[in-house]
């Protein structure tokens, strides 16, 4: 209910009653300084009270109103004393706002400021991808029209805003609504806005990011065996040892692009470092270096050539993967690389065969050939040590490849091999 402004002073009586009324008694409010002094007497005769940066006048009364119902709602929902809860609003830059803006609104952008400082250690890249996420969900809490209402609202319409080009049940949509859920959290716990904003968990989430049923067309594919000796063929043939040997050491060893920064030959053996898939605090506790071995393709030795080429400094890694090696950010390596690959002319070649090849494809084409390019194919475990991940993440992004040519070969190898044995079994 708002105040009654008139001129002879009564709109602080009348104030005052509307904050009993409204709150019951116990609490006070009185001009101080440049603001308002908010106070609250308990039961047992303790005392406390708060600053609210709001004139004390009667064109403010409204504002004052609101910004001690907003605190009190605070108080009553997180079971917190009068000085917490307006210490969590200034924690954020004040979530109830003073002169010249609305009075009980929240101040998502301040929020947000306060919450990616909590978040200041992770990584570069990162605290880069939390940020951006963080962003995009202060855009719809601001937005002019469709303004979400509470968690779930903003929840549902982040993935039905950004989850175009985000493939379901992937590590994309969990990471998107993590980032949103720890925002709403600490916006819960840290900052006191209201419960409503709780995120969703559990199954709710889980039907935004989706399941492994939705994803078969939209799996990055491979670089099949041919495609990758005739691309070795090309840089060859096109005279680019350089980036030859980042294709041959990528396809033939099956590492992540930014992982030619973390390169070392130990006796003979390609050793792959292990910080390029952590964050500074993981860091602390070092990992040795992984082994990574070539699976060749059919007649052909690239994989040995090019460690051989590599370990003796005969050939040398391009340039613009030198130089973003030396700034020390594997996000830069792979950068490089990709944009390396976008300009081979034989490369685009290859995508517009392909639609969804990417040279991350190279590494995938790795796991392609451990399970379906040998007749003996790898286990998944072994497969998911050297290529660094475990494995339940390597059968997550690679236990559902296949396609038409795939599977007249798997029948082809079996029947062929039974055909086989049936002709043995008549000759005794």
């Amino acid at each position: 209910m708002p105040a009654t402004y008139v001129k002879d002073g009564t709109w602080e009586k009348d104030l005052r009653r509307q904050l009993k009324r409204d709150h019951g008694a116990g609490w006070g409010l009185f001009p101080q300084s440049k603001g308002t002094k908010l106070t609250r007497r308990y039961q047992d005769g303790s005392k406390q009270s708060v600053m609210l940066s709001i004139t004390w006048s009667a064109g403010n009364a409204t504002a004052i109103a609101n910004e001690v119902a907003v605190l009190i709602a605070r108080m009553k929902e997180h079971d917190i004393s009068l000085k917490e809860a307006h210490n969590r609003a200034n924690q954020v830059g004040g979530i109830v706002t003073a002169d010249g803006v609305k009075a009980g609104t929240i101040d998502w952008s301040a929020i947000s400021e306060s919450f990616l400082l909590t978040r200041s250690d992770r990584r570069g890249t990162t605290l880069r991808d939390t940020s951006n996420r963080v962003a995009n969900a202060v855009t719809l809490l601001t937005a002019a029209k469709r303004r979400p209402r509470d968690g779930r609202e903003l929840m549902e319409q982040y993935a039905a805003t950004f989850f175009d080009r985000c493939p379901a049940a992937g590590n994309g949509r969990k990471r998107h609504l993590g980032d949103v859920a720890a925002f709403l959290t600490y916006a819960i716990d840290k900052a006191g806005v209201p419960g409503l904003w709780q995120p969703l968990e559990g199954d709710e989430r889980q039907v935004l990011i989706g399941t492994a049923d939705d994803v078969d067309s939209s799996l990055t594919p491979p670089v099949k065996p041919e495609q990758l000796a005739a691309l070795l063929d090309a840089l060859e043939a096109d005279g680019k040892p350089e980036l030859h040997l980042a294709v041959a050491l990528i396809g033939c060893f099956g590492l992540r692009p930014a992982e030619l920064a973390a390169l070392e030959v130990d006796d003979g053996c390609l050793k792959v470092g292990s910080q390029v898939k952590r964050n500074r605090r993981s860091m602390k506790s070092a990992k040795p270096p992984r082994l990574a071995l070539p699976l060749e393709l059919d007649g052909r030795t690239d994989g040995a050539k090019a460690l051989a080429l590599y370990s003796g400094g005969l050939v040398k890694l391009p340039l613009a993967i030198r130089t973003a090696i030396i700034s020390g950010e594997f996000k830069k390596v792979g950068d490089a690389f990709r944009q390396l690959m976008d300009r081979y002319p034989f490369w685009q070649s290859m995508v517009a065969a392909t639609p969804g090849l990417t040279p991350y494809s190279l590494r995938h084409g790795w796991a392609w050939r451990a399970h379906k390019g040998y007749d003996n194919p790898l286990s998944v475990r072994d497969a998911a040590a050297l290529m660094g991940h475990t494995p339940a993440t390597h059968h997550r992004h690679y236990g559902q490849w296949t396609d038409e040519q795939g599977l007249k070969d798997a029948v082809a190898r079996i029947t062929q091999a039974s055909a086989a044995l049936s002709t043995t079994s008549a000759k005794f």
